[in-house]
């Protein structure tokens, strides 16, 4: 292996010659002329202060380089590091090879440094045993007195190469070492986009300490009085939770649609190819993908065995089918939920629920060959099946938010906190968070009116919480309450 010239380095690294460059980056200047921005509620798991191996993941286009840009420009001009300190690469046109010259270059560099070294390494997934390198310089003793950041958009290679590295990875006792970065939630999109209601948050005391205690209280047919004052505001969170419905999560789809009042289909291409390439790559084959995906579509939120899914499909195996599931979730696209049953374990029967609502639109306009994507989206939220569906999926994503923030663990799997739960005579519950030995159970009803017997299926945990489009009240041990209210609470 031949050893680049330093000076090779600077075109990624331009504020080694002037630490003002990083305001010119195209990263930085794309954030600040978005009129909508999002704090990086991530930055607080970052390590900067000791040796650690940390990554970064999760789904494309969520802003992963732009939060590292974000960080070097910080390290730069507030925390006044060395810039020669501080070391970005993009890999994704580059070999195993070329990475290992890469970091040695650098790194000899700047091995007479005394002061901590700030290596960001993006999309890391593009090369192959990747771990390999990284373990390498590790062992050789170069990464003392680093703090190194890789990043990338699929989940297993990720996961599975930074299990390579054993006591290796440093940090904190209590440190995350993997980070992923999740679509926002409507409670972030509303804070954003829409201030007075964050202010009116803010006057009730709903607060994200004060909001999770409040959340428990429904579980004990509880409403507090803050939740009833906030549903004063339902109609017009109701229609703000109908454009989140429509836009989902993603800084950038937001940010469009509220710059043009649509969304054009050249975004929802970009993430079409993105996906298509990492498939490629982990040799997965689009038309198997693509009508396993037209079935989840079909039946998503309804229990199904992989046998009934393949089906509709070329799909000869039930592994098969098993195998391309798992790479939704890899791909941060979907959830597959299991049965909760009394010893807690993994039923024949799951349901799949997709992580936010631009993924339904993209991935339903996908395989339906829409030409105009927006539009589609549009027309799926007229259909009242499938806006219910869609909530349901919104429901599940938030919980999921919700038990990982109670306890945010890089050994997290959602599997083990969210299930759905049938008994024995066929009544099922949507949900059930369970954590520290409780059950919380939650029922979607997204309908005009509740009735008595919705409340019935309950019966098996004798608590429960329902959620409806517009009804605020309890019946017996029970609460109902707008999902909208619900999810302004996590």
């Amino acid at each position: 292996m031949v050893l680049l010239n330093i000076a090779e380095l600077y075109e990624q690294n331009g504020w080694w010659t002037n630490k003002n460059v990083i305001l010119e980056d195209a990263k930085i200047k794309e954030l600040e002329n978005q009129e909508y921005v999002w704090p990086y509620v991530i930055k607080k798991y970052l390590v900067l202060d000791v040796d650690v191996i940390q990554t970064i993941r999760g789904s494309r286009q969520l802003g992963k380089t732009t939060f590292i840009k974000t960080v070097i420009k910080k390290l730069l001009l507030e925390d006044r590091v060395n810039p020669k300190n501080i070391f970005f690469w993009s890999i994704e046109k580059n070999n195993a090879n070329e990475l290992h010259d890469i970091l040695k270059t650098y790194l000899d560099s700047r091995k007479l440094s005394s002061k901590r070294k700030y290596i960001f390494i993006d999309e890391i997934c593009s090369i192959k045993d990747w771990s390999k390198i990284i373990l390498y310089f590790a062992n050789a003793g170069y990464l003392v007195n680093c703090s190194l950041f890789l990043t990338g958009s699929h989940a297993i290679d990720l996961k599975r190469e930074s299990e390579r590295l054993p006591g290796r990875r440093g940090g904190h006792g209590n440190s995350l070492l993997n980070i992923i970065v999740s679509p926002k939630s409507f409670l972030e999109f509303v804070n954003v986009i829409y201030p007075h209601i964050k202010k009116r948050l803010f006057e009730l005391k709903l607060d994200k300490e004060e909001a999770e205690k409040k959340i428990y209280a429904l579980f004990n047919g509880n409403i507090d009085e803050s939740i009833v004052q906030l549903s004063f505001n339902l109609r017009e969170i109701n229609a703000m939770f109908d454009q989140y419905l429509l836009l989902g999560g993603f800084p950038k789809i937001i940010n469009e649609y509220y710059n043009r009042k649509k969304i054009d289909t050249k975004y929802y291409n970009l993430y079409i190819s993105a996906m298509l390439s990492d498939l490629i790559k982990w040799r997965y084959k689009e038309p198997y993908f693509k009508q396993l995906m037209s079935e989840i579509i079909r039946t998503f939120t309804t229990p199904i065995t992989w046998n009934e899914l393949k089906k509709g499909t070329d799909i000869k195996s039930n592994n098969t089918v098993q195998d391309y599931a798992s790479a939704f979730e890899e791909l941060y696209l979907a959830n597959i939920v299991y049965k909760l049953d009394q010893k807690r374990r993994h039923s024949d029967r799951k349901k799949v629920y997709f992580l936010d609502p631009f993924l339904f639109h993209l991935l339903n306009g996908w395989i339906n060959n829409e030409d105009d994507y927006f539009i589609s989206s549009k027309e799926a939220l007229f259909n009242s099946e499938i806006k219910s569906k869609i909530v349901e999926s919104v429901v599940y994503s938030h919980l999921i938010k919700f038990t990982f923030n109670r306890r945010p663990d890089d050994f997290f799997d959602p599997k083990n906190n969210v299930f759905f739960f049938k008994n024995r005579k066929g009544k099922e519950i949507d949900f059930v968070m369970y954590f520290a030995d409780k059950t919380y159970p939650i029922e979607v009803k997204y309908q005009t009116k509740i009735v008595n017997s919705d409340f019935f299926n309950f019966r098996s945990f004798n608590k429960g919480v329902l959620l409806t489009s517009n009804e605020l009240g309890t019946y017996r041990n029970y609460v109902k309450i707008p999902v909208s209210l619900f999810l302004l609470l996590i």
